[in-house]
């Protein structure tokens, strides 16, 4: 124990000193290079960055390829052929008839199979009301023929007899006098020659005399009377009688009339009751008619006990045959858009299965907005589907790309390599080292490239961010108002109308301190949504 004690003390003994001088070693080495490379990059930063300049220059070499000016919209399938079921029963002073029945949503119909039912009950009630008006007027029109037919018999009754028995008692009045007189006449005679033998006393003759005059007045009434009679009395009876045919004849015509507007009414209701069970007009597929884009937050489902307002629509019947798509395009985007375009549709929910279209239609006035809209306006625009698949449905939701425009081997640039130095375009050549302001004339232009028509080569370099070379080019002068421009950023489409929205490049001549910052530079902002 003693021996291996005293052999550990030894052995402890020299180590220190070995491992001693290697770790001072070590750390000289360590402290050497550190300091080697303090000095080294304190002789870099003093002698400044040996970089070079164009070290973070991005640029974008011109090429040829096909240009593409696309417009790409979400929109929703509907049928072209749909058949719309409305209601044809009018509102009299109310919002308009509950639907009492409805066939199921989907349902395939033949034509005049049963669609809808609605409520007919207070017309039923109206036509009872107006059955009683019927019947009256009709009552109305017996009488009314009878009093004229009266009126007929009782001109003819006076013409033929009254008139005629008159004449005759005047005329028998007439001969009565006339012989009266006669007698008077000869009585007289035959006094005056009895008188002269002085068999009569001239009282007598007197007498005789005066029965001669009375005769002779008698005769002259009755004259008298026959006259008035054929004169005045028969004219006065025809006017007064032709006057009542007249008056009850009219009376008659104006009743037949009115019964025939009560009888019209009481058709037309039968008809609006008739109307109250709608019926499909062809076959199809039974499509709900809802509206849930009012904004007033008033929705519109079709359902049983639903108010149906007159000529709305409650039941669409789809031709499957004929499909189109409707979508809404913002207004900076429908200067592109011509009727006739090529479009492609994409149906959501068909695997990505791509359709062939055209545009169809482009509505010339903006859609109804709202207050979730503020002041975008969008144009409403119809894209037909040349082949429509089996699966579409109306309703589903597809994305139409429509080409505005296509120009095969065109050269472009990046959007962010143009300049706007007042009203024209500049593109920056790097050549050598050195920066050059080529002018240029640009074409069409979508979210991403400019069509080059003058002014670059394909294989020419440009800069990216050309407002932080700005000194190293030379520009010309411009005057102090046009220092800061609105240039159309798309040169008119060919038939266009002037856009509503001005797509715009706004350029500044002297850099700002911020510009470096900005890797597309002065180029210009496209639309949005342009594809």
């Amino acid at each position: 124990m003693k021996h291996s004690s005293a052999a550990k003390t030894r052995a402890s003994a020299h180590r220190p000193r070995g491992l001693a001088s290697r770790s001072g070693y070590t750390l000289w080495v360590v402290l050497a290079l550190v300091v080697a490379a303090g000095v080294a990059g304190w002789s870099y930063w003093a002698g400044g960055d040996r970089r070079p300049k164009d070290f973070n220059i991005v640029l974008h070499n011109v090429e040829r390829d096909d240009f593409a000016l696309t417009v790409t919209e979400r929109g929703e399938v509907e049928s072209a052929g749909v058949t719309e079921v409305i209601s044809e029963v009018k509102a009299k002073n109310t919002p308009g008839l509950s639907i009492l029945r409805i066939v199921p949503e989907g349902t395939a119909v033949k034509k005049g199979d049963f669609l809808v039912e609605l409520d007919s009950s207070a017309l039923r009630e109206e036509r009872t009301a107006e059955q009683i008006l019927v019947n009256t007027a009709a009552a109305l029109v017996v009488q009314s023929r009878n009093v004229y037919e009266t009126a007929l018999i009782a001109k003819e009754e006076y013409l033929e007899g009254t008139y005629v028995q008159e004449r005759q008692t005047i005329e028998s009045e007439v001969f009565v006098a006339e012989e009266n007189l006669s007698r008077a006449e000869e009585y007289h005679e035959f006094s005056k020659r009895l008188a002269a033998k002085g068999y009569i006393n001239q009282l007598q003759l007197e007498a005789d005399k005066f029965a001669v005059e009375k005769s002779r007045k008698e005769l002259d009434a009755a004259k008298t009377k026959l006259n008035v009679l054929d004169n005045y009395t028969k004219a006065k009876m025809l006017k007064t009688l032709e006057s009542d045919i007249v008056i009850a004849k009219a009376k008659w015509e104006s009743d037949k009339n009115s019964l025939e507007l009560e009888e019209e009414k009481l058709k037309e209701m039968d008809d609006q009751i008739a109307k109250c069970t709608l019926t499909a007009p062809k076959d199809g597929t039974v499509t709900y008619a809802h509206n849930r884009q009012n904004w007033g937050g008033d929705e519109f489902v079709v359902k049983e006990g639903a108010v149906i307002r007159e000529r709305q629509a409650v039941i669409r019947l789809p031709d499957p045959t004929k499909m189109r798509v409707a979508l809404n395009v913002n207004e900076s985007l429908i200067q592109y858009i011509r009727q006739g375009m090529p479009a492609t549709i994409a149906p959501i929910g068909t695997g990505g299965r791509a359709l062939r279209g055209s545009v169809q239609n482009i509505n010339q006035y903006a859609e109804p907005g709202g207050w979730r809209k503020a002041n975008v306006k969008e144009y409403k625009a119809l894209v037909t589907i040349d082949d429509p698949a089996p699966e579409l449905r109306s309703g589903m939701t597809a994305s139409v790309t429509i080409r505005c425009e296509e120009i095969p081997n065109a050269i472009q640039a990046p959007v962010q390599a143009i300049y706007a130095h007042g009203k024209d375009f500049y593109a920056f050549v790097f050549n050598d080292g050195a920066w050059e302001a080529r002018p240029i004339k640009v074409g069409p232009t979508n979210d991403k490239f400019f069509v080059i028509e003058q002014g670059l080569a394909e294989g020419d370099r440009v800069a990216m961010n050309p407002r932080a070379y700005l000194e190293q080019v030379k520009l010309p002068e411009l005057a102090p108002e046009n220092k800061q421009q609105v240039v159309q950023l798309t040169p008119k489409m060919p038939d266009a109308k002037p856009a509503t929205d001005e797509t715009a490049i706004a350029a500044k001549s002297e850099p700002e301190q911020d510009d470096a910052a900005k890797p597309a530079g002065d180029a210009a902002a496209t639309e949005p949504t342009a594809g």
